[in-house]
């Protein structure tokens, strides 16, 4: 019959399910890269590790723009979209696929490139007063998320310069942080991971831009 010799090759998928194959492959298709209007800063369409550019927006304080910040998740958090009108259901739903960390989202990561020089105590301190709030976990846990932020921008002279990208990668145990690609380490707090996705994805996101851009890129797109 003429399905022979098309079902083999599904079999070395290795633990993912045809359809959760299937959800990955439509995303990848429809990803694109991102260039965030207020600062023409690009970002990819995908990090390395199979996960998707959801949107890209700008963190504003005053009239600078200090950084553009992109985020990036699972094929399943950006299909929960997929049906969705723009507004606040998408948002919390988007919140909520990306910062319930299961086998299907494992992390959600931002990535942040500096358009504005700052000091690295400012940046560390300016990402801790967003996480802590949020956060039911040890203040301790916040400093040491300081302190990585810092150490990485020490190797740098101590300015994130302009062009400075940062890595946040969240996790159910924690979160890790990489500065122009080497990575500081890693903070093992429960729940930190879903407060710094609430940095950027709830009521009080810092970048509403990066809110909108998720929602006009991904509401709608019938996956």
């Amino acid at each position: 019959g003429s399905l022979e010799g098309e079902s083999p090759s599904s079999s070395d998928t290795g633990t993912n399910t045809p359809a959760i194959d299937e959800q990955a492959a439509a995303v990848e298709s429809k990803a694109k890269s991102l260039k965030e209007k207020a600062t023409g800063v690009t970002f990819d369409p995908k990090l390395e590790d199979g996960l998707f550019l959801v949107g890209a927006g700008v963190r504003k304080k005053a009239i600078i723009n200090v950084y553009a910040v992109a985020m990036y998740s699972s094929p399943t958090a950006i299909a929960s979209l997929g049906s969705m009108k723009k507004g606040k259901d998408a948002q919390s739903t988007l919140r909520d696929s990306s910062r319930t960390f299961n086998s299907l989202t494992p992390k959600t990561s931002f990535v942040l490139e500096m358009t504005f020089k700052a000091d690295g105590k400012t940046i560390a301190e300016a990402i801790a007063d967003g996480v802590k709030p949020r956060h039911s976990g040890s203040a301790a846990a916040v400093t040491e998320l300081e302190n990585l932020i810092v150490e990485g921008v020490k190797s740098k002279g101590g300015q994130a310069t302009k062009g400075t990208i940062f890595r946040f990668d969240c996790y159910a145990e924690g979160v890790s942080v990489s500065v122009d690609g080497n990575m500081q380490g890693k903070v093992a707090s429960e729940g930190m991971g879903s407060a710094l996705v609430d940095v950027f994805m709830d009521d009080k996101a810092v970048s509403p831009q990066l809110v909108d851009s998720c929602m006009e890129t991904w509401c709608g797109s019938g996956l």
